[in-house]
């Protein structure tokens, strides 16, 4: 069974962490040939945690995970403290796959997407 997590900071603004959830519900429409399980997962200060997220998916019987951070930049977080975690659970669960996907930021083709919504 293969999973999606969106992984974003987390608020101390309770409608700013429901607009993420929102937004990766919304996203389980268009995404649901590929993933039988959608999620998000914050960084801090909100709930699910990421490491909520993947045990979540895990328990649900996710196989196969990807992990997509909805970072601009290439921060502290998307460098450094994302693949720790991944580092964690991969070990907790050797038998699932957990692929961190490129940051919003660097997909390819973003520039020229938001130049032209705007």
């Amino acid at each position: 069974m293969n999973g999606f997590i969106l992984i974003a900071h987390g608020s101390r603004r309770a409608a700013a962490n429901e607009e993420i959830a929102a937004f990766a519900r919304s996203l389980s429409t268009s995404m649901a040939e590929n993933f039988e399980l959608m999620g998000h997962g914050f960084w801090e200060l909100a709930e699910p945690t990421l490491e909520q997220a993947i045990d979540q998916q895990v328990a649900a019987g996710a196989r196969d995970i990807k992990l997509f951070p909805y970072f601009l930049a290439e921060g502290k977080h998307v460098v450094k403290d994302l693949p720790s975690v991944l580092v964690q659970k991969r070990e907790q669960y050797p038998d699932v796959n957990l692929t961190l996907l490129p940051h919003l930021g660097a997909l390819p083709g973003f520039a020229n997407w938001l130049g032209h919504q705007l």
